[in-house]
Order: structure tokens, then C-alpha cells, then sequence
């Protein structure tokens, strides 16, 4: 099934423990879950109460659940609303986005390609559409030329390449992303963490 074979409900709900749940899957919230969960100062147990406020619209059922209940619900929509279907592991596997620190790319890029305004289409515009569409970004559009830049390996030094080095060299610093800590992540965190390098789409 794909996107757009599976049946679309325009009212996004998901059915768990026998009771619907209306939820909140637009990008922009998607990406604040995602924000909130590389927060250190959170707990786990905060991180999932947080993420079911953002992404489920009434609580009041929400709240009589016990916390594994709640860790299964977030579970639950993460992978019929969140999760991207698995793509082949190819190459060297390299963080060539990053949906936060590239957002004013990201939005441009939108703009340019499709006459997009992301800003209008928070709260509206699903998560899995946004990735559909970001995936679909032509070349020539900002985030797809910085992301280029940031996958490209350094060529060996030749006589007549020191230019070429030298150029690529200040462009990766200048669009470098900032080192995170490996081998801590966990749950949505780590999901997040693929989640970015599945969009590459390419």
C-alpha cells in the first residue's frame, strides 16, 4: 500500500483499545514531537505526555489510560501516521538534512518549487504529504543543493582540483550540521533519526 492507494480519512482518527482517537498529524506538529524528544532535560515519561498532547486532539480519554497504554497509543500512531515505509539501505549512510536547523531552506524550497507557504499549512498539511513532497523537490531548489553539498565526498588533492577542494571545503563548513551524541537514542528519538535520512528520498 502506498500513499495514494491507502484509504485516506480526511479526519484523521485511529482506533485503539476498542475507542477512536482524533489526532493532529500535520507536519509542524510532527516536527515539534520531533523537537521535543532531543530535549536532554526531559524524561521519558514527559517526552510521552507531551507528544499525546500535541498529537491527539481530546484527552479526556487519554488521560484515564495507564503510561504503558499511552507509550502503545504514541506507538500506535507513529506507525500508521508517522512511520515511512522501509527503503533499502544504500551506500554510505550520511545526515544530509535536519528538519529544524534546515527549516528556512526547507520553506523556501517549498516555495520555489511548488508556490507553497508552509506557514499556511501548519496544522493542515499531513506529515506523510509533507515527506511525499519534500522527497519530490527538484534540483535546483535550495535544500536539495545544500544537501548535495553535504553528501559530497572531498576529492584527493590533484594540481588542478586545489580550487575545486577549496571551495567545497568552505561550503561544507558553512552548511555543515552540529555532531550529535550517538548511541543514547531511543524510541521516537531514534525513529526521528531515520525518519531524516529516509527523506532524502534519493
Amino acid at each position: 500500500m502506498g500513499l495514494i492507494t491507502d484509504v485516506f480519512d480526511r479526519r484523521n482518527r485511529i482506533w485503539f483499545g476498542g475507542h477512536c482517537y482524533r489526532t493532529r498529524p500535520a507536519y509542524d506538529i510532527v516536527l515539534a514531537v520531533q523537537k521535543l524528544y532531543k530535549d536532554p532535560d526531559l524524561t521519558e515519561l514527559d517526552k510521552l505526555e507531551q507528544a499525546l498532547r500535541m498529537l491527539i486532539k481530546n484527552q479526556t480519554r487519554v488521560r484515564r489510560l495507564s503510561q504503558t497504554q499511552k507509550a502503545d497509543l504514541l506507538t500506535e500512531i507513529v506507525k500508521q501516521q508517522i512511520e515511512l515505509p522501509p527503503r533499502p539501505q544504500v551506500g554510505k549512510q550520511q545526515k544530509v538534512v535536519d528538519f529544524d536547523l534546515d527549516g528556512e531552506y526547507i520553506y523556501a524550497s517549498f516555495l520555489q518549487a511548488y508556490g507553497m507557504d508552509l506557514l499556511e499549512e501548519q496544522g493542515r498539511l499531513q506529515w506523510k504529504r509533507f515527506i511525499a513532497l519534500f522527497q519530490g523537490l527538484p534540483d535546483g531548489t535550495k535544500i536539495r543543493e545544500i544537501m548535495k553539498i553535504r553528501g559530497m565526498d572531498i576529492p584527493s588533492p590533484t594540481k588542478q582540483n586545489q580550487k575545486e577542494r577549496q571551495n567545497l571545503m568552505e561550503l561544507k563548513a558553512y552548511y555543515a550540521l552540529p555532531v550529535e551524541g550517538g548511541g543514547g537514542q531511543k524510541g521516537l528519538n531514534a525513529l526521528f533519526s531515520v525518519l531524516e535520512s529516509q527523506a532524502k528520498g534519493r
